[in-house]
């Protein structure tokens, strides 16, 4: 990953950026620890919410496979289908492990 190019793209300082990055990363994986208990709960509000959370930043930060999937788990909670979640959440996962990875090498 270019992160230098990412922050560019966002008219942001490569460090600022990164830190934005972080706190992205430590805030999602927050979010999927609540979604996942609410799943196990089913409780679909606060599968909802924290989907909307994890889509906003995703969105802002340009990370669009994060951001579909989800838009997907929302939806899918708001409409009750909490079957249809399981695979998005483990694109987030899977691309929010990559990301971490990714800062942690420095790359």
């Amino acid at each position: 990953m270019n992160f230098k190019k990412w922050a560019q793209k966002l008219e942001l300082e490569e460090d600022e950026f990164l830190e934005i990055l972080e706190l992205f990363i430590k805030t999602s994986f927050s979010d999927l620890a609540k979604l996942q208990a609410a799943i196990e709960e089913e409780d679909i509000q606060p599968v909802a919410a924290a989907a909307h959370s994890i889509k906003g930043a995703a969105g802002i930060l340009g990370l669009l496979e994060i951001h579909d999937a989800a838009k997907r788990i929302e939806t899918a909670a708001r409409t009750n289908r909490l079957v249809e979640i399981e695979v998005n959440l483990r694109i987030i996962k899977e691309k929010l492990e990559m990301i971490a990875e990714a800062l942690k090498r420095g790359s």
